[in-house]
């Protein structure tokens, strides 16, 4: 890494921009907060931060890492049909695609069951299910009909966008997805392949509905990936690595997270549990999300230093998904419009995971406003805080947030001691790998965590093993003199 680098953090939520610098060592140097007119852009916000940075101009020429997290990604991607050119960055239309389900014997209930009608004609040309899949035990559930397969993708060919693939059990055994990659990529050449095994859950529906989701965002989010970079470039930033914020409080490369669209969400939310927990000093605390307004819309709660996820399902779209993002209990308020201290304290009581109190800490462009409106300490916390810079609690959390990966894998209980501790140490392995595609430093990211949930649903004992990894951002390639050139998204 470059000596004396800065990351900036930027956020956008609503009409509120804000902007953090952080130094080589993590440490926040400068931070900014502007209100603008109508629904900022990224390219607004990046102006109004960098206008502010200007007195401390060597350090912006150093600036070798941008993070955004922009709250609007979470409308985009609750209503996709709904999203706008004016408001949302990635606005062009969904689809189609095409689905493949590897599995014919779980054709009791076909691909997309689940979706809302409107919803799916408007994303999916075409759907189907052919033979392939895996067996609990890693054996193959039936051959892989690569004859069917292939006329499916000649069906598809030139009318389709994106294509979804989802096998039983490919989280345990993804062969027959890469097999069926291997040919989908030989019939149809660049069109884009979302494999659900990268994607996880162990839920068959829900890990295809995560991954038919991702697969329609995959095109519109390279396109808008690469305008994001052009528009870095006339601001003299062409030469900085892009990162955005990920639903589970980490950051993701510019160039995953095009080919990742899914995993954005949430990913505003996460960054304020994540900088208002810093700003406080905190590792576990609960946090108040607030608007411009002043209102707290949800509580969360942060255990050492990370956002709590959702233990369940995700719905999107109306859609139920395997995706699991940051836990965000809402307040829910008798006027949407005003404190309600009652209300406040209900969602903290439902946001705790143990019976002890906590600090309540506030996060979000609102944050100030709401500090002045509630006493001290409410019910079931331990005070009330307002940190200093909360308003810009988003844009410090992306700033300094770890970029992460994770590795999903059933693992059968009755096995031998040695075959288990290896199982156990792939996953950890492949969460590393996986953090290191997202944008990791591949000689510091590390495993931080492993869970192994016990499976009740089986006919054989077993346990769904998750590995988390993290690891600071790559090096960036910032120069005070020369053009060092730009990084591309490659759109496909």
């Amino acid at each position: 890494m470059p000596d004396h680098s800065y990351r900036l953090g930027i956020a956008l939520d609503g009409d509120h921009v804000s902007g953090a610098l952080a130094d080589a060592d993590g440490d926040i140097v400068a931070v900014t907060t502007h209100r603008l007119d109508g629904c900022p852009t990224p390219d607004g916000a990046v102006t109004a931060v960098l206008y502010s940075f200007l007195a401390n101009g060597g350090a912006v020429r150093k600036i070798d890492r941008v993070a955004f997290a922009i709250s609007e990604l979470d409308k985009y991607v609750v209503f996709p049909q709904q999203a706008s050119a004016d408001h949302h960055p990635w606005s062009d239309v969904l689809g189609p695609i095409a689905v493949l389900r590897l599995g014919a014997a779980t054709t009791a209930v076909p691909p997309l069951a689940l979706w809302p009608r409107d919803f799916r004609d408007q994303v999916v040309l075409a759907s189907t299910t052919v033979a392939g899949g895996a067996r609990l035990d890693g054996t193959e559930l039936e051959p892989l009909d690569e004859d069917a397969l292939t006329d499916f993708a000649r069906s598809v060919a030139g009318r389709v966008k994106a294509v979804a693939v989802t096998g039983v059990f490919a989280t345990l055994t993804p062969d027959h997805e890469l097999a069926a990659a291997a040919i989908l990529e030989r019939e149809l050449g660049g069109v884009p392949l979302v494999l659900s095994h990268e994607i996880g859950g162990n839920g068959l529906l829900e890990r295809e509905n995560a991954t038919v989701l991702q697969a329609a965002l995959t095109l519109p989010a390279g396109r808008d990936a690469a305008k994001l970079q052009d528009m870095l470039v006339q601001h003299d930033l062409g030469h900085a690595e892009v990162f955005f914020a990920r639903n589970d409080g980490t950051i993701a490369a510019i160039d995953h997270a095009a080919t990742h669209p899914l995993a954005l969400y949430g990913g505003s939310a996460a960054a304020t549990v994540r900088g208002a927990a810093r700003l406080a000093g905190e590792q576990d605390a609960l946090v108040a999300l607030t608007n411009g307004c002043g209102v707290v819309h949800a509580v969360c709660a942060v255990t050492a230093g990370q956002p709590r996820l959702t233990a369940g399902h995700t719905t999107i779209a109306g859609v139920p998904t395997s995706l699991r993002v940051i836990a965000r209990v809402p307040v829910r308020a008798a006027e949407p419009t005003t404190v309600d201290v009652r209300a406040m304290t209900e969602a903290v009581d439902r946001a705790k995971i143990a019976p002890g109190d906590l600090p309540l800490l506030l996060g979000g462009p609102g944050a100030e406003d709401l500090a002045t409106a509630l006493p001290l300490r409410l019910t079931g916390t331990l005070g009330v805080r307002c940190p200093p810079w909360a308003s810009a609690a988003a844009a410090v959390g992306v700033a300094t947030a770890p970029v992460g990966g994770e590795a999903e894998r059933i693992m059968p209980v009755r096995g031998a001691e040695e075959s288990m501790r290896s199982i156990r140490e792939a996953v950890s392995e492949t969460a590393r790998a996986a953090a290191v595609r997202a944008g990791a430093d591949p000689q510091r990211a590390r495993t931080k965590l492993i869970e192994e949930t016990p499976l009740s649903y089986l006919s054989e004992p077993a346990v769904a093993l998750r590995a988390r990894a993290e690891g600071p951002p790559r090096p960036g390639v910032a120069t005070v003199a020369g053009d060092p050139g730009t990084r591309r998204v490659a759109t496909r």
